[in-house]
Parts: C-alpha cells; structure tokens; sequence
C-alpha cells in the first residue's frame, strides 16, 4: 500500500490528492501502440491505468482524468474488479490554489480540503533516506515524446528502528506532448517534491524530465506498482464538473 500511496500521491497530488483488484476497465496500451487523441474541445481528457502486484496483493484501479483550459482539474478513482469498475472518490484541483485539493466521498456526500504544505517534512526520515535521481535517456511511449528518469530511494536505521529500512525505484516516463495549462504542469512538480523531497523534484527539472506522466513503475521489496497511460481526447467539460456538489458537508479527511 505504501508504494500505491507514493504513485498516486504524484499524480494526484499534482492535479489532486491520494489514493486497488483484477481486471482493469479499460484495456492496458502497450507502450509500442500510439495513443490515438480525438475530440477538438479547449478541454482535456485522459486515462490511466494502476495494477499492484506482490506476494499477497493483486489490485487494479482505473483514474479519469479532466483537465479544464482554466487550470482545474478533477480526478475520478475507480478500485476496478472482473472489468467493473466503482467509483472510490473524487480529487479537484485548482493551479490558481495550488497548496490545497478537495478529496470528495460521493457515497457520503461529503468532502475534505487538503492543505498542501511542501515546507513540512519529516526531519528524522530525511536523516535516515538518501535518492538517487538518474536521467535515463529520451524515450518514446505510446507515439510521446518522454524523458525517462529513475529514482532510487533507501531508508538506512539502526536499531529497534532497522524494520523500516527498505530500497524503492520509481522510473517515471513524462512528456510535454501533451497540452495543459501552465499551472497544472507545474503541480505535477510539486506533486514529486512532496511524493519524495524538492531536492529530487529539482534534479528532474534539470534533467528536463517535466510534464505529464505517461508511465510511473516502482519496485519495492514486497509489490510492484504500475501506472500508464491509455486514452486522452479534447472535449468542453461544464464548470460544474470541478465544484463540490451543492448539499455535500464538509469533514476533516478521510
């Protein structure tokens, strides 16, 4: 769970917040096939597709993203099982605010603001883990044009603290082919500075490796998470699709 946290604490972080069992909805695009865009609204939509698999996990989860010409966005998160797919919660985001989302429970009629804060960390973790951020080359996915980066984190303790020592890598996929606003692009930096520390969301900036994420794999020592992604087409979204709903209360997280 914690590395399905980290991938989609940088996608959704960058456009939204956070968020999982077999058989995806949509069918996974192999990374030779283009990505056909269709539709010709000022707004964008696109698809991606999350499987964990380990030792004892097998999850699948299906995210619809929208992202408006103004600089919102809002992010559907679907837990996806024998091809149906149910409706987990809702993200939005606004680049104009970019230190706070709101995470909606429609089942509940509900929804949290989130702050986000990128100063606040922790000072004993920071201590203990080290990163190492490799550019490694320009590499095409799906007919985009991406920057390929991989990320090596290690927790080194000691002592009764040991049991939290492990070695992830993340490869991150991003491209500049595809279009957004200003603001959100730069979410999805901060959404790496806060998924990992700004000193790696700063090298993969130098290294050019910015945009959107088309490809996220991170390995750990018990499962492996693997997010791409498989459709975007152009449309006009109603400004009501990113508002919370009329009648939902607020609460304080989830």
């Amino acid at each position: 769970m914690k590395m399905i946290l980290k991938v989609t604490t940088f996608l959704l972080i960058a456009l939204t917040l956070y968020s999982c069992q077999s058989n995806t909805g949509s069918s996974t695009t192999d990374k030779n096939s283009d990505i056909k865009s269709s539709g010709s609204g000022g707004d964008t939509y696109m698809e991606m597709n999350m499987k964990t698999e380990g030792e004892n996990i097998s999850m699948n989860m299906l995210q619809k993203i929208y992202i408006s010409h103004s600089g919102k966005a809002r992010v559907e998160m679907y837990t996806v099982n024998n091809g149906k797919a149910s409706l987990m919660m809702v993200g939005l985001s606004d680049a104009k605010n970019p230190a706070q989302s709101t995470l909606i429970d429609d089942s509940a009629k509900t929804y949290s603001i989130n702050k986000i804060d990128t100063a606040s960390g922790n000072d004993m973790l920071d201590q203990h883990t080290k990163y190492t951020v490799s550019k490694i080359g320009n590499e095409t996915i799906q007919g985009l044009n991406c920057v390929h980066a991989q990320i090596i984190k290690t927790m080194n303790f000691s002592g009764v603290q040991s049991f939290m020592n492990s070695s992830d890598t993340t490869d991150v996929w991003m491209t500049k082919d595809i279009p957004m606003p200003s603001g959100i692009e730069k979410q999805f930096s901060k959404g790496m500075g806060i998924a990992y520390n700004n000193d790696v969301a700063g090298q993969l900036i130098q290294m050019g490796c910015t945009g959107f994420p088309v490809k996220f794999l991170d390995r750990g020592k018990d499962s492996k998470v693997n997010s791409q992604l498989t459709k975007i087409s152009h449309d006009n979204f109603p400004e009501s699709m990113f508002e919370v709903p009329s009648g939902y209360k607020e609460t304080q997280g989830f």
